[in-house]
């Protein structure tokens, strides 16, 4: 299965009535080349999925623990090949209903961490968090004979299109010294130059021209960041020919580099990327942050934001990456922070809900919203709200 946000979506539905296991792991690539017999990844996962057995034997229903293991064993082929050194991907998940429905594995070329949950839902923040940080992005690298156009997403780099420019068929007539009469050959050099202009004029009309589809194919592969390399002059060219309100953030890098493979392309234009994703992230953050205060289409807190999710107010969440949230879960299903008792509740009519930002996520994504993971330098307009805040519809 290929990670795309529509797949994220499908996810935050899975649902099963005993639970949803989710099963990340991340292959240490030194680790991946030694011999052995028991790989340190499969052990760590494995001491989990124990952990997960022992509770649900000690705290659960009877009828559940036995699903799960019976699961478990229907499970074995699959969790082979997630462990399988030999298999391609670094960071591999796997989700599966406990008690029925299909299993879904995905891998990808950036670390997930190593984390079995069994929960009412798939467990779905690796998954968000690397989208947030490694997700898709364009690269286009441009010559006068053609523009590369490159996927770039979760450490793969894949060519995608490529766009040559045609030529002209007035060289032949333009070029050439007039050999057999020197007054003629005087008239060389500026028709020369006359022709040099005229095809420099229509490799940048081309050039403009490819902007519509470009803007295309980056909403259509979900870019949030495009990158155009090449000689200065060309590159400008392309961006002149771009829709003033394109999605994607675009990053401007003078390099002639259309001769690079694929991969070390990608390893040229990805630190600007990066820093042009985290300069996004920032805005967005600094966005919420001042929306809120100044009492508009904003939301900054833990309460804040909770109370737009489940009015269904949020059209893009933003999460610090590295916190925990935890909460209370009223009779009506109502989420407040911990601590909050809502008015007409007292303190024992609420239950406990440990995992608050995995329910942040599953109440975005029911309300088709945006989400992303914040790193903390991104996430500091909102460090004292909880690193929390959001983009609200209305």
């Amino acid at each position: 299965m290929s990670l795309e946000w529509a797949t994220l979506r499908e996810l935050a539905d899975l649902t099963d009535p005993v639970g949803v296991l989710s099963v990340y792991v991340t292959l240490d690539l030194h680790e991946r080349a030694e011999a052995g017999a028991i790989r340190p990844w499969e052990l760590r996962a494995r001491h989990q999925l124990d952990e997960l057995v022992e509770r649900l034997h000690q705290h659960g229903p009877r009828e559940h623990w036995k699903a799960f293991t019976q699961r478990l064993d229907q499970l074995r082929p699959d969790l082979e090949r997630l462990f399988d050194p030999a298999g391609s991907g670094q960071g591999r998940v796997l989700f599966a209903g406990v008690g029925d429905g299909p299993t879904w594995t995905l891998s990808l070329q950036v670390p997930l961490g190593d984390r079995a949950v069994l929960e009412p839902r798939a467990y779905l923040r690796p998954l968000v968090a690397a989208w947030s940080t490694a997700g898709p992005a364009g690269a286009v690298s441009v010559s006068a004979a053609e523009l590369r156009v490159m996927d770039l997403r979760f450490g793969r780099a894949e060519v995608v299109h490529t766009i040559r420019y045609p030529g002209s068929p007035e060289q032949r007539e333009l070029t050439g010294p007039a050999a057999t009469n020197p007054a003629l050959a005087q008239r060389s050099a500026p028709q020369h130059d006359l022709y040099e202009r005229r095809e420099e004029d229509k490799l940048h009309r081309f050039l403009r021209g490819t902007g519509p589809g470009l803007a295309e194919l980056a909403a259509r592969r979900e870019w949030t960041e495009l990158a155009l390399t090449g000689e200065s002059a060309l590159v400008q060219a392309v961006r002149d020919g771009l829709p003033p309100r394109l999605a994607p953030d675009v990053v401007t890098l003078d390099h002639p580099v259309n001769s690079l493979p694929p991969a070390k392309l990608a390893a040229l234009v990805e630190p600007a990327l990066a820093e042009a994703r985290r300069s996004r992230h920032r805005t967005l953050a600094e966005r919420a942050r001042g929306d809120a205060l100044s009492a508009n289409t904003g939301a900054c807190g833990l309460g804040e934001t909770l109370g737009a999710l489940q009015q269904g107010r949020v059209a893009h969440l933003l999460l610090e990456a590295g916190r925990q949230w935890r909460g209370s879960r009223g009779p009506d299903g109502f989420l407040t922070p911990e601590g909050e008792v809502p008015p007409g509740l007292a303190a024992t009519d609420l239950s406990p809900e440990p995992h608050l930002g995995e329910r942040m996520l599953e109440l975005a994504f029911r309300d088709s919203a945006q989400v992303t993971m914040l790193d903390p330098d991104a996430a500091a307009p909102l460090a004292d709200a909880d690193g929390v805040g959001a983009i609200l519809r209305w």
